[in-house]
């Protein structure tokens, strides 16, 4: 029997074994499965490891599916498009291009057009929520109307899910949605962001930076070019509109960066939604549906029945709740898959205190994500006193700097290793001459053993 390979496959291998305690009943829920079907995507995905056993249980199964290293690449080769793909495809494609001509696109997927017309009524569904029209014509094919705001906003939404979603989704959405971007464009943004988001501590939250990158694409790069921009701001008018945003000692080396980068390019008619945007991310953006002073009391009594954990620091917690309660808004219904927790190192008995946390969670906010969840973790967990022995420096990626002083006190009183510094990758190989370091950590999996062995990984130290 032929088993036609689709995102939920891919998803599924890749959490196999997060968890030793609940792990089907934890992807069910964090994929909104029932557990029966998950339980028949991994004896699928175990009938492409041509392992010879025919009688074998579910244990073994995914046992055997966790040490296969090549299993991936092969689901990934084998993926198909489903119907959940298409209406994604076809939402993105109308908001890069406006239009789309259905035989055209029934020729590319493979399918009928019957199945588009269904998928379209979806489609229409989704994109009415946020007052866009879908215009149907048998001659010009499939069109998309509304207000410049909403086509922005929605464009916004639905590139950020593609990014958060990247490497599980079909090489032909991301391919072409990718091939659109100007080159040069394309070639700065990565590194701008990054910059941005470490440099002005704009990463409190996992997928930041996605959620910056797909901002400047729908809003710094398609805009009118006659428009004045935030690159026209004087500084004084500049510091006016940011200075509760960037620490005051900032503000002048932002204000320049900010001019001659791409952000730059934002028309100073859409600088409060960049503001917006910028809250959002440090979790300062708040909801006025929330109050915000019980939901933090109904918080801590919550985490400390279920994980007799003790939260005594508002700061952060305050800034969580402002981040999930806006996500689960009732208007914020797009669902998208965030996988990033899977690179982070953690123990089987931290990754499951996690699982239990968010299935607690989960309840009351449908769309929260792990990643941030593995930080609330961090952040109630109990601390004791150690001694230094050695300096070290620490390779990260994704985890954010908010969450630097605690890993290197936490790590300190758990390993007796003392973090000079957290730094990028591409910085290490001038660091290596540093007298002063005796050798190199990670708390992320980075892939980076075969060129730097000497690299030693940690879980993220949570005691």
């Amino acid at each position: 029997m032929k088993v036609n390979i689709n995102t939920n496959h891919i998803r599924i291998c890749k959490m196999l074994g997060y968890t030793s305690k609940k792990n089907v009943d934890f992807i069910a829920e964090f994929l909104k499965m029932d557990t029966q079907n998950v339980k028949l995507y991994i004896k699928q995905i175990y009938s492409f490891t041509h392992t010879k056993e025919s009688k074998i249980n579910l244990h073994s199964m995914i046992t055997n599916i966790s040490k296969n290293t090549a299993i991936l690449e092969v689901l990934k080769k084998k993926q198909s498009f489903s119907k959940e793909n298409r209406i994604f495809y076809i939402i993105l494609i109308l908001l890069r291009d406006r239009y789309i001509n259905l035989n055209s696109f029934s020729d590319l997927l493979g399918v009928s057009r019957r199945a588009l017309s269904n998928d379209l009524l979806i489609v229409k569904d989704n994109l009415k929520e946020y007052n866009l029209k879908v215009n149907s014509s048998n001659a010009k094919g499939i069109s998309i109307s509304g207000t410049k705001d909403n086509l922005k906003f929605t464009g916004l939404t639905y590139l950020y899910k593609l990014f958060v979603e990247f490497d599980e989704l079909p090489e032909i959405i991301t391919n072409d949605c990718i091939q659109f971007l100007d080159s040069d464009f394309e070639s700065k943004l990565d590194s701008e962001v990054s910059f941005f988001i470490n440099k002005y501590n704009f990463d409190s939250f996992s997928q930041n930076k996605n959620l910056l990158k797909a901002f400047l694409i729908i809003y710094g790069n398609f805009n009118d070019r006659d428009k004045p921009t935030l690159s026209s701001l004087n500084f004084e008018d500049f510091k006016s509109m940011f200075i509760n945003l960037i620490q005051n000692s900032e503000l002048d080396s932002c204000y320049q960066f900010l001019k001659k980068s791409l952000f730059g390019q934002i028309i100073l008619q859409d600088i409060n939604v960049f503001i917006d945007t910028l809250k959002f991310c440090n979790g300062i953006l708040e909801n006025s549906d929330t109050l915000l002073s019980k939901e933090i009391n109904f918080m801590k009594s919550l985490i400390f029945k279920n994980l007799s954990l003790v939260i005594t620091e508002n700061t952060f917690l305050e800034s969580f709740i402002n981040k999930i309660s806006l996500a689960n808004h009732p208007k914020n219904n797009v669902y998208i898959c965030d996988l990033e927790f899977l690179k982070f190192n953690l123990s089987q008995y931290d990754s499951t205190k996690c699982v239990d946390l968010f299935f607690i969670l989960r309840k009351i906010y449908k769309n929260i994500q792990f990643s941030n969840i593995i930080f609330l973790y961090f952040l109630t967990s109990f601390e004791k006193n150690s001694k230094i022995s050695k300096n070290v420096l620490a390779i990260f990626d994704n985890i954010p700097s908010l969450l630097f002083p605690l890993i290197k006190k936490k790590f300190f009183l758990k390993e007796n290793l003392n973090i000079l510094d957290f730094i990028k990758i591409s910085e290490l190989d001038e660091r290596l001459t540093r007298k002063d370091v005796s050798g190199f950590v990670t708390f992320e999996n980075l892939n980076m053993h075969s060129k730097y062995p000497f690299i030693k990984s940690y879980s993220l130290p949570i005691l």
